[in-house]
């Protein structure tokens, strides 16, 4: 059975400008410097207490009072974020073809099954799984959670591919024994990506590397795919 799983930020869904704005605005009210443009796009993506720590530098400690500031202001503007375009063609032509779709993301479930929902993306997928309130897991065990609700759907992942942006979508699909397709639109920059098993540049691409890793039963490294 062919399955997809899917980031969510920077993947199917420009949620930069709504993330990094609140994660601004956030860090102003409390104080803290504001990392450049370029260091701060790499908030978008990582786990979120991760992201807070490594990314906007803000001290351990401090780390879930901030997320919890950064949340009140998130959750106002969430929703605005753009669909990429080609995204919906892309999932709709992976329907097409009898594949089982599903969302595998770090951001907290929740807010990503509203977003979903208020751009009309949730009718694609068989299962959205996404970080647990606590936000204090990996990559891997979103990857996990997806797949245990698939298998309970009565879905064979067992040979699932990762879709996404970032190296966490690498190193997360890696650590279940999957392969992953690297999209360069999102927010990772493509050295992120060397691992992966394709790279794509766009959505319609990124069906063709599908198409081509569902062929093969495993991909070798030195016949990775560039689309």
């Amino acid at each position: 059975m062919r399955v997809a799983l899917f980031d969510f930020d920077g993947t199917l869904v420009n949620s930069g400008p709504t993330v990094i704005g609140a994660a601004r605005a956030t860090l102003e009210a409390r104080g803290y410097p504001v990392p450049d443009a370029v260091a701060i796009r790499g908030f978008v993506g990582p786990p979120l207490l991760n992201g807070i720590t490594q990314v906007l530098g803000v001290p351990a400690e401090e780390a879930a009072s901030f997320r919890d500031a950064y949340r009140e202001i998130y959750t106002q503007t969430m929703t605005r974020a753009e669909v990429y375009p080609g995204v919906e063609d892309a999932l709709r032509s992976l329907l097409d073809d009898g594949w089982t779709l599903a969302v595998a993301t770090s951001k907290r479930e929740d807010l990503a099954r509203r977003i979903a929902e208020a751009k009309g993306l949730d009718r694609y997928f068989t299962v959205i799984a996404g970080a647990d309130l606590a936000e204090q897991h990996d990559k891997a065990w979103v990857i996990g959670q997806a797949l245990e609700r698939l298998e309970a759907a009565g879905v064979d992942a067992s040979q699932a591919i990762m879709i996404g942006d970032r190296h966490h979508d690498v190193d997360g699909a890696a650590a279940r024994g999957l392969r992953c397709v690297f999209v360069t639109w999102g927010y990772g920059p493509e050295s992120e990506g060397a691992p992966a098993s394709a790279i794509a540049r766009d959505p319609g691409a990124c069906v063709d590397a599908l198409r081509q890793l569902a062929s093969t039963d495993a991909l070798p490294q030195d016949a990775k795919q560039h689309s």
